[in-house]
């Protein structure tokens, strides 16, 4: 029994799930306690309760280590001697730094490239003394965690209740399965009414806002991986037309491990002697290519094809004009 359960649950990086549980306890209003975090982070811990509260407990130390105060509390009631977890997000908001006019420019194109989740980095950026993010900015990466949608369909998720939005264009009626946080953006998995099937939803790109149904209008299907029902970085970069499916990159030293973990060993061409190492990258999709390549800022060149790196140099010109 041990094994297959270590398996399933190596299946998320860790960052990720720790990101997952940052938001679950930063969106819910009351505490909830380790059996609820298990139950809405669906594969996300160990089947084994002991394996799961060594898992939790070293998120919870990590979280606390960057600076995230985690609240403890002793319930009562039916519920006597557990505990339950909260973040009041109150407790770390960002006072004025004092920050010169070059350092808050450059946090401005910083937060344009980078997206905080909702509005968070333009809100940070207010309270720092800045102005407005430059809106005319290319496609950004996110990397937040508080989606203006988040709290309602986690709500509906442990009410076992439909949520409904326009995705697309159409409206949709969704059996909430559950969420994932990968590589910065909030996916939805569920059942969509309108094509009969399972689903995938970006949560960022909802066009409406997201109304909830009926409680426990439905249940959730055995043998359930929300983890693999997401496609991964690799999976969506190789989604594509581009004539080019692969593209060389030096990553630097630090975050070799990084992209080591997303695209195997079997990805890197060659490393090199200051430790940094070129890998072979899908890029098939643009798109998705270019929001990965820019997260890494200066820690990531394409070295080749000569088409792929001239155009990742005209987005990056394109960028620079928009500032």
């Amino acid at each position: 029994m041990g094994s297959p359960v270590v398996k399933k649950t190596e299946k998320i990086n860790a960052a990720e799930r720790m990101l997952n549980l940052l938001a679950l306890l930063s969106a819910r209003s009351q505490p909830i306690t380790l059996k609820q975090i298990r139950a809405e982070l669906l594969n996300q811990y160990s089947e084994d309760n002991e394996a799961a509260r060594a898992q939790f407990e070293r998120d919870k130390s990590d979280l606390r280590k960057l600076g995230i105060p985690i609240d403890m509390l002793t319930l009562g009631g039916a519920q006597a001697g557990e505990t339950a977890y909260r973040v009041n997000r109150n407790n770390y908001e960002l006072t004025d730094m004092g920050f010169t006019d070059e350092e808050l420019r450059a946090l401005q194109v910083a937060a344009a490239t980078v997206r905080l989740g909702a509005q968070e980095g333009e809100q940070a950026l207010w309270k720092l003394g800045a102005e407005r993010v430059n809106p005319k900015l290319g496609p950004r990466a996110s990397i937040g965690f508080s989606d203006p949608h988040l709290g309602t369909i986690l709500d509906a998720i442990s009410k076992r209740a439909a949520v409904n939005f326009i995705y697309k264009g159409e409206t949709r009626s969704v059996d909430a399965y559950g969420m994932l946080a990968r590589k910065g953006f909030w996916y939805l998995v569920g059942f969509d009414h309108l094509r009969k099937a399972q689903r995938v939803f970006r949560v960022d790109r909802i066009e409406s806002g997201v109304t909830v149904g009926k409680a426990k209008s439905y249940t959730m299907p055995k043998n359930l991986d929300i983890v693999k029902a997401v496609p991964t970085d690799r999976q969506m970069m190789a989604a594509g037309d581009y004539e080019h499916p692969t593209a060389q990159v030096r990553i630097d030293a630090s975050l070799v491990h990084i992209v080591t973990s997303d695209f195997g060993a079997g990805a890197i061409v060659r490393s090199e002697p200051d430790g940094a190492a070129i890998f072979e990258i899908p890029c098939s999709n643009g798109y998705a290519f270019r929001l990965w390549l820019f997260a890494m800022v200066d820690k990531a060149e394409v070295v080749a094809p000569d088409d792929v790196r001239e155009l990742a140099m005209r987005w990056l010109d394109e960028l620079a004009a928009g500032v």
